[in-house]
């Protein structure tokens, strides 16, 4: 276990923040360029049944202390730290993991972000389905977190979310920009008052997702005014929204959105032919 200098918190602290955050890893496989998503699920030293066993040696070496002529108390076995994940998006990851020499996370917490480099070590069943167990994190290269730039959704592009407050009817705006970490969306005054800090549900459809809609939480962040912009007369509200509680897979699928709202946008037409508008997968 690492030893952490005075005021930068030690690679168990990091872990712990990440577990208790639930951040979004980026697996990258040892001689691949292909990302894959997971999240930190448990570490070895939070494990209760880790805990269980060192409280069973200490009434072991107890007990043998106080009876005379007792044999040697039992040694504490060595055992090698490790982290668990759950398993890989997408899916195809988590039989290539398996055999890649070496295994590069990297996650986000707070303005900073953690990259490491560990090794897999096996695939353990858990009472959810099965998880996959990694070597223990020999320390964090950090940088700053990357930014995340809102990508402005293009005009020919149609997508719509769907919202919905706790108790109320759900109601459908347009998307005017997204990125990983949240989005806009704008609409007519809705029927259900929306306040900054609220709570909602949130579901993003469009062509682009091939009839498969993200569906998450989000916090309502901002609420502004803006201008409608086919008629500069109707003024409409314009929400902002950070998500929460996203799956593994539907943060994926976002990664990939941006990146194809963001190639739609910004790609020039190939000479002589048509620009095409990439797809987004799940």
């Amino acid at each position: 276990m690492d030893k952490s200098s005075p005021g930068k918190p030690s690679t168990f602290d990091i872990l712990q923040r990440a577990v208790r955050e639930s951040v979004l890893l980026e697996v990258r496989l040892d001689g691949e360029e292909k990302y894959y998503g997971a999240r930190l699920l448990l570490l070895s030293e939070d494990s209760s049944h880790l805990k269980k066993k060192a409280a069973d040696l200490m009434l072991a070496q107890f007990a043998a202390k106080i009876q005379p002529g007792a044999s040697e108390p039992p040694q504490e076995p060595k055992e090698e730290p490790w982290i668990q994940i759950t398993p890989l998006e997408p899916p195809d990851g988590n039989m290539r993991i398996r055999k890649a020499a070496k295994v590069l996370l990297g996650f986000c917490l707070g303005l900073e972000y953690f990259r490491t480099v560990v090794t897999f070590r096996k695939v353990q069943r858990i009472e959810t389905g099965q998880a996959i167990e990694l070597s223990w994190p020999p320390g964090f290269q950090v940088a700053t977190k990357r930014f995340q730039q809102r990508v402005e959704i293009p005009n020919d592009m149609l997508l719509e979310v769907q919202v919905q407050k706790r108790g109320a009817e759900p109601f459908s705006a347009q998307v005017v920009d997204i990125s990983q970490g949240g989005l806009s969306f704008t609409c007519n005054m809705p029927s259900v008052a929306l306040e900054s800090g609220d709570r909602i549900g949130v579901s993003i459809r469009g062509e682009i997702l091939m009839g498969t809609p993200i569906n998450t939480h989000g916090t309502v962040t901002t609420i502004t005014k803006a201008r409608d912009s086919k008629d500069v007369q109707v003024s409409r509200q314009l929400y902002g929204v950070q998500f929460v509680m996203l799956s593994v897979a539907d943060a994926m699928t976002v990664d990939r959105l941006v990146e194809a709202v963001e190639s739609a946008g910004q790609g020039t037409p190939p000479k002589g032919g048509k620009y095409t508008r990439k797809r987004v997968g799940v």
